[in-house]
């Protein structure tokens, strides 16, 4: 984005007092909405209309966080340039009723076995997980068609994970959610006893969405416990990983890199460039290994050589990637706001 000169010197001092404020309307009715909730997408700055349908948030400079207004029953807007924007007259859109899909292949499973599979793949399968509770997992739909091997879910609101371990509630807005599955060969397997047949194995998932970050608790936001979960949380996150690729610090803090079960040189294999407020990391090959200083192993299998990342360590460019071991299982679970700070 192109600024005049005078901008430029300008708002590298101003940005950190500038306040983002706005009033959210019903588009239908004119009335303005109270409760109305306020955020950048992946943190925990945001806030809540009050009665008169007004907010006010402290502008957050991140270039990944989308500034987000949604409301139950209304239509989410987004907005990536928060800063340069009138929200002196933002107007929600009511949700309309919509008819349910039809569909031609019916779905085999039962929603028991698809809530099973929608659990580990969204919230992961770590002991981070296990202090987990989707709180309106009833209103998230889940669809198996057996004619192409894939599970999808969706939500007409967030999905709310009350994560007991990090003292989170996420606000989490399911964008799209698929499992891949291929099928089993069932000519030479004996099945006995009550045991639901295994009709087919699992072979990826992914998802995306946007989240929003608060205190389960605020009497506990201090405490020593979680301060320490979240770092131990943090270490071995994902976002970290490709910080510190980013940043060159990959084997300085104890991470090793290889490729075809060898050890090799992480800057023979990767090339971190910046370019403005994020990074290029270029891979010499398309599949590798990781091993970090706690010896968690992981995998990464890039369709793209290339990645961008941003500052905060978050893949812009996701949908070229995919990651097997360790930091796959971690899920919405061990997230962190992008606005979370290692102390």
């Amino acid at each position: 984005m192109n600024f005049k000169f005078l901008l430029l010197l300008i708002l590298p001092l101003s940005l950190s007092a500038q306040q983002i404020k706005g009033t959210v309307y019903d588009a239908v009715t004119n009335e303005t909405l109270a409760s109305v909730n306020v955020y950048f997408s992946g943190t925990s700055k945001g806030t809540i209309t009050d009665f008169d349908g007004n907010f006010e948030v402290p502008y957050y400079d991140n270039s990944q966080s989308v500034f987000t207004i949604s409301l139950l029953g209304y239509v989410s807007q987004s907005f990536n340039d928060p800063l340069h924007t009138d929200f002196s007259n933002i107007r929600l859109q009511p949700k309309v009723g919509e008819l349910p899909a039809v569909f031609l292949n019916p779905d085999p499973w039962s929603r028991e076995k698809k809530e099973q599979y929608f659990i580990k793949q969204f919230l992961g399968t770590t002991l981070i997980a296990k202090q987990c509770t989707i709180l309106n997992l009833d209103k998230i739909k889940m669809r198996f068609n057996p004619s192409t091997g894939k599970m999808i879910a969706f939500a007409q609101e967030p999905v709310l994970i009350e994560n007991r371990d990090l003292n989170y509630l996420v606000t989490y807005d399911l964008t799209d959610f698929e499992i891949t599955f291929e099928s089993i060969s069932l000519d030479n397997m004996r099945i006995t006893g009550d045991f639901e047949t295994p009709t087919h194995r699992m072979v990826s998932s992914f998802f995306v969405g946007r989240a929003f970050f608060k205190e389960l608790d605020e009497s506990k936001a201090n405490k020593g416990w979680v301060k320490r979960h979240r770092k131990r949380a943090y270490k071995v996150s994902e976002v970290r990983l490709f910080k510190l690729m980013a940043l060159g610090e990959f084997e300085k803090e104890g991470y090793k890199l290889f490729f075809k079960r060898k050890k090799v040189s992480f800057d023979k294999h990767v090339r971190s460039r910046k370019r403005g407020d994020k990074y290029l990391l270029d891979f010499r090959e398309t599949q590798y290994d990781i091993m970090d200083s706690k010896n968690f192993q992981s995998a990464i299998y890039l369709e793209d050589p290339t990645l961008i990342v941003s500052g905060s360590g978050n893949v812009i460019n996701y949908h070229v990637l995919k990651t097997g071991g360790f930091v796959s299982y971690l899920k919405v679970s061990g997230m962190l706001p992008l606005d979370y700070e290692l102390k």
